[in-house]
């Protein structure tokens, strides 16, 4: 008998409304810390690869989207509260990237912290949900 009990079961309409708000959510904070025109779209661009590939998967895996909405909407949604309260240092970030071109600049440890500790609980919320879909 498992002590974990299961997700409420959510309408698919509200999966479809929850992963367009984050998604929305996600490419307006990551295009207000860009640093330029390049960064800006990348930030566009990485939400429509995650689109397609959720759309891809479904078809060719013949999951449904009431599994794959939730894992979807909790990825983009850990990715946009990763970077919440650390608008100055991300935008520091990305100008310091757009200057050098280096794409390996450091983060701080409490950015990294909170972005290790926002994919974990987030993702796992998000296979909670996928899990009783």
């Amino acid at each position: 008998m498992s002590s974990i009990s299961s997700a409420p079961e959510l309408p698919l309409v509200l999966w479809w409304v929850v992963a367009i708000g984050v998604s929305v959510g996600c490419v307006t904070f990551y295009r207000s810390v860009a640093a330029n025109r390049a960064q800006e779209m990348m930030s566009v661009a990485g939400i429509l690869v995650m689109v397609f590939g959720v759309i891809i998967f479904a078809a060719s895996n013949r999951f449904h989207l009431g599994q794959l909405l939730p894992m979807y909407s909790s990825a983009v949604a850990a990715l946009w509260f990763a970077g919440l309260g650390h608008r100055p240092e991300l935008r520091e970030l990305y100008r310091i990237s757009a200057e050098s071109g280096d794409q390996n600049v450091r983060m701080s440890r409490p950015l990294a912290l909170q972005a290790t500790a926002s994919f974990a609980t987030i993702l796992s919320l998000g296979v909670w949900f996928a899990a009783t879909a």
